[in-house]
């Protein structure tokens, strides 16, 4: 097997996984349904690595694509800069470079119901939640955004899901409906 062949089908890999976490971008916004999250991180994971083998392999000769998978060798480099120098622009930058692959660690889960902080900026509002329900073991399905006037302990908590609304068992007892 030649060198071009192998750099073609990781190629085709990567543009697969690309249009994969695409669609599965496109239609968790759209229809509240995708794969689960933790698929999601080991693809996105499988994705950067295949882009940053990409950038060294299209530097010689240099090719067009490069500037392209040069985002994925930038990602790391602009976040490890944030970690030492810790400035307000290096924040703000490696927030946007980021966000797509971000893992999203649930705030609660029970094996079925997840319930996950919805991100809203840096200055947005506290206390938006976001519950999803498993359904065929890689697929999520969103039930419903979850406002509460403070922060919920999801340590010990327990979380059942009704038709329109949940119900949140920790220091107190949140009935909320869902969006």
């Amino acid at each position: 097997m030649t060198g071009k062949s192998k750099s073609q089908k990781i190629i085709r890999f990567h543009f697969f996984l690309f249009t994969f976490l695409l669609f599965n971008f496109v239609l968790k916004a759209t229809l509240g349904f995708g794969i689960n999250n933790t698929l999601a991180i080991v693809l996105k994971c499988l994705l950067y690595l295949t882009g940053i083998v990409l950038f060294f392999i299209s530097l010689r000769p240099f090719k067009k694509f490069a500037v392209y998978f040069s985002f994925y060798i930038l990602t790391p480099i602009i976040l490890a800069l944030f970690y030492f120098v810790h400035g307000i622009f290096f924040g703000l930058l490696s927030s946007l470079l980021l966000t797509p692959i971000m893992p999203v660690q649930p705030n609660y889960n029970d094996g079925n119901i997840k319930v996950y902080s919805k991100f809203n900026g840096f200055l947005g509002p506290c206390c938006k939640y976001y519950a999803t329900q498993n359904r065929l073991y890689v697929f999520e399905e969103f039930k419903g955004t979850i406002y509460t006037d403070g922060g919920v302990n999801f340590e010990n908590a327990k979380v059942t899901l009704r038709n329109d609304s949940a119900l949140i068992y920790s220091d107190k007892v949140y009935r909320v409906k869902l969006n």
